[in-house]
């Protein structure tokens, strides 16, 4: 059979526009899985719907995406599919855990130094006020460590160490006024919140600078002398000093913050001039660091809310569910387990974006994968649950109403789903979805008891996310 062959002279090309554009991103049509790929790429090179209808005779720029998807044929890469190398365990995520629940071993330290009542009043005023805004703060001085380190890690240092600063005398100022206003010792409030504030910030830094382990180390003095003094009481006795402050206490509160500030404070000195060179020209984005630091607020007010406010004639304890609060830890134990969930499932949803397969089954597969994540999650953390509830059983402590253990698990489910959302460049929408939860759960307070209200208000933010989560998802630019 005859061969059949071109024939001499040049190469005949046609001379449309849209066959020039296709040979101008001849390596992108060729790669592309779905046209969507390539309407961005036509956006990015500043093509809008009026000029694709003038050069190229396309109603809108993803008519004229079409047309190039469907004019220039898929191509493989050359390369063998590469199969994902074994993931190592997430041992720092499951540190993070570990590390954010830190503060609840030192903190009654803290309540020691001037016993109170409550824990509304005194040093426990300092202690809440400094921990729940202290959530909001750290969001946000975290977000602007994150915009530093895109650009260096100098960068991020010096960025983490103003930042941080600011955000301790903010909450130290904010407890002197809260004192004064409630008619009590600004002193030893603001010392108390002075101290969790400036541990917050310390710990913010080095967790983002990575140094998880660095963190750990720097506590270690302050949970030795802990197991010391629980063990050996009589190592601690310092009477004969006179201190002006109970000395177990003090030396302990001295450690657990003193370490970390001192950690901290290396970890970003070498920032110093290198950091000022690099950072005084890139603009740190404090809008959203101030969206960040709302999201915060709301978060610890949708999980604590319950757990702190007098509820009298709403519970038949007269302090509503603050003996529950222990419930919160395995939920805190277990977010360094969350954030390693969230960016799996962000590199799943990368990889099934990749597929050459319909929109339709890459929206239904990266559902599946979110699905996936949620739901390992969810198990590890039941099983937490379980664990904690053995351990109570056999300290004869109060077993976990099932209200509050399903209000624990849709609030992990809605940090979840807020952390991958907010990668996804929608923190106003989740803002909405967790200001509804928080009015859900404030007005279910005066209808119901605190734990159905918290069961509502955590079922409304779980609810909000998912539907949220379901449309970002159909959006296969959030996949990419």
């Amino acid at each position: 059979m005859e061969r059949m062959t071109r024939a001499a002279g040049p190469e005949q090309r046609s001379t449309s526009p849209l066959a020039q554009l296709s040979r101008q991103l001849n390596s992108a049509c060729t790669a592309a899985v779905q046209p969507l790929e390539l309407a961005a790429i036509l956006e990015a090179e500043g093509l809008t719907d009026s000029l694709a209808q003038q050069r190229y005779g396309e109603v809108s720029v993803f008519s004229c995406a079409e047309r190039l998807y469907g004019m220039v044929p898929y191509r493989a890469p050359g390369m063998p599919v590469v199969r994902a190398a074994p993931r190592p365990l997430p041992v720092r995520s499951l540190l993070r855990g570990g590390l954010y629940l830190l503060p609840a071993l030192w903190s009654p330290a803290l309540l020691a130094l001037a016993p109170a009542a409550d824990v509304f009043h005194g040093a426990g005023l300092g202690l809440l006020s400094a921990s729940l805004f202290g959530w909001g703060w750290m969001q946000g001085v975290a977000y602007v460590g994150f915009t530093g380190l895109a650009f260096a890690p100098a960068v991020a240092a010096l960025r983490l160490r103003r930042a941080g600063m600011a955000a301790a005398a903010l909450g130290g100022g904010l407890a002197f006024a809260l004192a004064a206003a409630l008619g009590q010792d600004p002193t030893l409030v603001t010392l108390a919140a002075l101290s969790v504030s400036v541990y917050l910030a310390a710990a913010t830094a080095l967790l983002v600078l990575g140094q998880e382990v660095t963190l750990l180390t720097a506590s270690l003095p302050a949970l030795l002398w802990l197991g010391v003094t629980r063990v050996w009481p009589g190592a601690a006795d310092l009477s004969w000093a006179a201190l002006p402050l109970p000395p177990v206490p003090a030396i302990t509160l001295l450690l657990a913050v003193g370490g970390p500030l001192l950690a901290a404070w290396e970890a970003t000195r070498h920032a110093g001039l290198a950091g000022a060179v690099q950072g005084s020209w890139r603009p740190v984005p404090w809008t959203q660091a101030g969206l960040h630091c709302v999201y915060g607020w709301l978060c610890a007010a949708a999980m604590s809310l319950v757990f702190l406010l007098p509820l009298s004639g709403l519970s038949p304890d007269a302090a509503g569910l603050t003996g529950l609060s222990w419930s919160l830890a395995p939920l805190v134990l277990t977010l360094g387990f969350m954030e390693f969930s969230t960016a799996r499932v962000h590199r799943n949803l990368r990889l099934q974006a990749q597929r050459p397969d319909p929109i339709g089954r890459i929206v239904w597969g990266a559902l599946g994968q979110v699905g996936a994540g949620a739901g390992r999650y969810l198990a590890l953390l039941a099983g937490t649950y379980l664990a904690a509830g053995g351990v109570t059983a056999a300290l004869s402590m109060t077993a976990l109403p099932v209200p509050l253990l399903a209000g624990h698990l849709l609030m992990a489910l809605s940090l979840l789903l807020s952390s991958l959302l907010n990668n996804f460049g929608l923190l106003p929408r989740v803002l909405i979805a967790w200001t509804v939860a928080v009015g859900v759960q404030l007005g279910a307070l005066f209808l119901t008891g605190p734990e159905t209200a918290y069961l509502l208000g955590a079922g409304a933010a779980a609810v909000s996310l998912s539907l949220l989560t379901v449309l970002a998802v159909r959006d296969v630019r959030h996949l990419m």
